[in-house]
């Protein structure tokens, strides 16, 4: 199911904002709700990050390790295929380049598969992941 609940503005997105903004997005305020499943509801307590498979050797953080490594604070545009855009976007997380420092990848890695609470799996290019800036975010606009 894919719930949304947006607040979007119409009047001259692309000469208001310029290239910020994709032809046809409309920006909103709102955040819209999309999930895969019903949302899961994890205590902080039970939380693993976890990292297997082609790597030398296999770690695993719990949400205090998780949060104590460095962190980072980004700001972006989100831009999304179902046609909504929102701006100035405040992120904090722990940067994939951390991360890195701690995982040995084997030479043949090329993919990272992503496994999250309640079964939703995706597959990302692990050079995707090595850009600068790739963040694995735990609170947007100061909140969790």
């Amino acid at each position: 199911m894919c719930r949304m609940a947006l607040k979007l503005t119409r009047k001259g997105e692309r000469g208001q904002y310029g290239d910020r903004v994709p032809p046809n997005q409309k920006v909103t305020d709102g955040w819209p709700v999309l999930s895969y499943g019903s949302t899961p509801r994890v205590d902080t307590k039970d939380w693993r990050f976890a990292v297997a498979g082609a790597v030398d050797k296999e770690i695993s953080f719990s949400w205090e390790e998780f949060n104590a490594l460095p962190q980072a604070t980004l700001s972006c545009d989100v831009h999304c295929v179902t046609g909504w855009s929102k701006l100035d976007n405040e992120w904090r997380g722990v940067l994939f380049s951390e991360l890195m420092q701690r995982i040995a990848p084997k030479p043949e890695a090329r993919h990272v598969m992503v496994h999250s609470y309640g079964g939703y799996t995706t597959n990302v290019a692990l050079a995707d992941l090595q850009q600068p800036n790739v963040l694995f975010a735990h609170t947007h606009g100061g909140q969790p």
